[in-house]
């Protein structure tokens, strides 16, 4: 090998010496840019929660002033119980304009919206028919938050299911 064959090499590898550099620096810079990113992302989602939140008890601190008016009268039964019944469609009618939405419960039930809480052996009405509503349940745009909690009807069983112990 000659002379100026060995120089360009040893140029050519500073020269690859330096790109190496430069691409580490790059990564490096990146990186922490990056890590960068995924934190003023996080402190961005924080900030969209705390304003979410803001808003909606924003909008129930008038609902909890009526409770506090309520609550400070103490006589006329029947007024309090009207005042407490305005409050509630007021809180109802509130939360439903952010998106909160009773479940309806229909005749049948529905395991993907009702929670069976009783069953109630019956023949008087088809099977996995609800029989009553103990706790309303609820969804948020369409997502269920809490199942409706409810009375289902079911098949009576026969004397001979209710003991498979007993052999003849």
């Amino acid at each position: 090998m000659s002379e100026k064959e060995k120089k360009d090499l040893s140029q050519e590898c500073e020269e690859l010496k330096e790109k190496y550099r430069e691409l580490e620096e790059y990564a490096k810079r990146l990186k922490a840019e990056y890590e960068n990113y995924r934190e003023e992302v996080a402190r961005e989602k924080r900030e969209l929660i705390k304003n979410a939140n803001e808003y909606l008890i924003s909008r129930l601190i008038p609902i909890l002033d009526d409770f506090e008016r309520a609550l400070n009268q103490k006589d006329h039964e029947e007024s309090f119980y009207k005042g407490v019944k305005l409050i509630y469609k007021k809180l109802l009618n509130t939360l439903e304009k952010e998106g909160l939405s009773k479940i309806q419960v229909g005749e049948t039930f529905d395991p993907f919206e009702h929670e069976a809480v009783e069953r109630v052996e019956t023949d008087d009405v088809e099977e996995y028919t609800v029989l009553e509503v103990l706790e309303s349940g609820y969804k948020f745009h369409g997502k269920v938050l809490k199942p409706a909690k409810v009375k289902v009807a079911v098949r009576p069983r026969k004397k001979d299911e209710e003991s498979p112990d007993k052999k003849e």
